[in-house]
């Protein structure tokens, strides 16, 4: 975990440009396909706070094609998606911890960890759902959804935090 989150200006640089690049070229390609296939560039994982209704109003939005591509997204976009903002907020938290030592540090690290294993959760049980339409399964995909976004709040407060603090420690000394 030390090496991980061991700071580095190159990596914090490369994974700013690689979160950028995600953000500005795959993202719209993924919304172009969903838009030719279903006529509709909604997504359950660009949503906070959804419930199971919303989830059956996607899925009907979908139809037989959008749910295919829905599909095929998630196991393309969201394989690259994750690993390349879990290496972002890994290098973010490098930067903003650089210096500090303490053993509470370790729950900060483990966040965007787990807010991608929430992500992945969230994905599988939303494809399963929209294929089988289980009541259950939509139920796990949105308290998977709701998780991964308190986590990712939770991540983003303390890299306000963390910043505040940063700057203090600069202006201090």
């Amino acid at each position: 975990m030390k090496t991980l989150y061991s700071y580095s200006k190159i990596k914090l640089l490369t994974s700013i440009l690689c979160v950028a690049l995600a953000i500005v070229v795959l993202l719209p390609l993924m919304l172009s396909a969903f838009r030719e296939a279903a006529n509709t560039t909604v997504t359950p994982d660009r949503s906070f706070g959804y419930g199971l209704e919303a989830l059956k109003q996607i899925k009907g939005q979908y139809g037989h094609e959008g749910t295919k591509v829905y599909l095929f997204t998630r196991v393309t976009y969201d394989l690259i998606w994750p690993v390349v903002y879990l290496f972002f907020l890994i290098n973010v938290y490098a930067f903003l911890l650089d210096g500090l030592a303490g053993k509470w540090l370790v729950g900060l690290k483990i966040l965007p960890f787990i807010a991608v294993l929430f992500d992945f959760l969230e994905n599988t049980f939303c494809s399963i759902y929209f294929f089988n339409g289980y009541i259950s399964i939509g139920l796990f995909a949105v308290a998977s959804s709701r998780i991964k976004w308190y986590l990712f709040f939770i991540m983003f407060i303390s890299f306000g935090i963390l910043s505040v603090y940063k700057i203090y420690r600069k202006i201090r000394c």
